[in-house]
């Protein structure tokens, strides 16, 4: 288990606890996927951290389908203004934002060359 500010959170990971409001009310189950809708709805209440499991590493295939389907959620949503010059730098941020992390998820999957050398000594 592993405590992550929600602003490190990604769609995708799996929450090792259960969520609740301070009056009990069950906001998502132990073992529930952490999706953009939770992370928003998280972030109106003011929630600062989660719980995840520490060893949910997607596979690159499924890190780049997280990313082709963040890509076209967002190019969705931004569909009606395409003709307004800042709406669209703003829709590119958030692609490349998404592109960002899913290159950063890739790289920490490659072993660091210096220590698949030293294994060999």
């Amino acid at each position: 288990m592993k405590r992550i500010s929600i602003e490190h959170a990604q769609p995708g990971q799996i929450l090792a606890q259960k969520l609740q409001r301070s009056d009990g009310v069950l906001l998502a189950g132990q073992g529930a996927e952490v999706t953009e809708g939770l992370l928003r709805m998280l972030a109106r209440m003011n929630v600062d951290t989660i719980v995840i499991e520490e060893d949910n590493q997607m596979t690159p295939e499924e890190l780049e389908e997280a990313f082709q389907k963040r890509q076209a959620e967002v190019t969705q949503r931004f569909v009606r203004v395409e003709d307004q010059p800042i709406m669209v730098a703003l829709k590119n941020a958030l692609v490349d934002k998404a592109q960002r992390e899913r290159d950063e998820a890739l790289a920490s999957m490659i072993p660091a060359a210096g220590s698949e050398e030293e294994g060999k000594k």
